[in-house]
């Protein structure tokens, strides 16, 4: 392993690829950083794969013969065992236009990587895992804190109305920022990201206003932070029942 690149803990990556020149080359650069590869040949290998071993991560090409990875996804996604079920997948296909990609998250991709594999976005994608990033366990969903000085400062009719303008504004933000995924378009994303975070901060929805920010930073360096949407609708409904009334 090359220490001077601050290699994390080794993962187990499953690599669901049918071509032997691909299968060199991307096990080449995981094992460069660090981590243990094993070798599908097609999408039903990785779907018996995931069934009979452990993995942290599976890197799923999207063509290949047998089974392909959409439908090894799925099937994948429909585990009966939920840590299987939620195994992050890397798809790496060379039809990355934003329509492809939009529906390969609709099937249950997490992240699209274009053919040739590029070493720096791999990285940052095995560095940065769906679900390694939520927020601290010990982070609370509210800061009471702020609520507190929210009820001093106003009386109770303004303040019942102000809370039911976050409320507003959270799921106007939060509904604006699906649409961003829905239309692959990471600008929007970003956008209402921001948005949503900074209403989120204002009235002391801690956890919601990080996810938010995390989403947003993933849009603008490229990603659609799509990984966090499990997330945000959970923190959302939390923090839309926490806020007072």
């Amino acid at each position: 392993m090359d220490q001077e690149l601050g290699q994390p803990a080794a993962l187990s990556v499953l690599l669901a690829e049918d071509n032997l020149v691909n299968q060199r080359v991307a096990s080449a650069l995981l094992t460069k950083i660090g981590h243990r590869v094993t070798i599908c040949n097609n999408g039903a290998e990785a779907v018996q794969a995931v069934m009979d071993g452990e993995f942290d991560v599976i890197l799923m090409d999207i063509q290949m013969p047998v089974m392909d990875g959409l439908t090894a996804t799925a099937e994948i996604r429909a585990l009966p065992d939920p840590k299987k079920a939620k195994i992050p997948i890397l798809a790496i296909s060379a039809n990355v236009r934003e329509s492809d990609i939009a529906i390969y998250h609709e099937r249950g991709i997490d992240e699209v990587l274009s053919k040739p594999l590029r070493p720096d976005r791999l990285r940052n994608f095995l560095d940065n895992l769906p679900g390694d990033s939520e927020e601290p366990q010990d982070q609370p969903l509210i800061d009471e804190q702020q609520i507190a000085a929210l009820r001093e400062a106003l009386a109770p009719d303004k303040l019942k109305a102000l809370f039911s303008l976050a409320r507003d504004s959270l799921a106007a933000a939060s509904n604006e920022l699906r649409q961003g995924w829905g239309q692959g378009d990471r600008k929007l994303v970003a956008a209402a990201a921001h948005r949503l975070a900074g209403v989120a901060r204002n009235f002391g929805c801690l956890a919601l206003g990080e996810c938010a920010a995390r989403i947003e930073t993933a849009a603008l360096a490229g990603d659609d932070g799509r990984s966090e949407e499990a997330a945000l609708d959970r923190l959302l409904t939390a923090s839309l029942q926490d806020l007072p009334h």
